[in-house]
């Protein structure tokens, strides 16, 4: 179950990267308008969907889940 939530997590965080890559270098009136408030909006999405991705590929450490038993 970890590993579907994985592989979702990680296609949905590739989205976003590809979106904020999008704001940084985009020509877009609209969008550089308000680019500034544009680019902390993308961070605040995309950092912590990132370090979730990372953390659920993160192998489990075994002897803590047998230490546990």
């Amino acid at each position: 179950m970890r590993k579907i939530f994985a592989v979702i997590c990680t296609i949905i965080t590739i989205f976003v990267l590809k979106e904020t890559v999008n704001i940084f270098i985009t020509d877009e009136v609209e969008i550089v308008k308000q680019r500034s408030i544009f680019i902390v909006i993308a961070l605040s999405i995309a950092i912590p969907l990132i370090i979730l991705s990372l953390w659920l590929w993160k192998p489990r450490n075994n002897q803590n889940q047998q230490k546990q038993r």
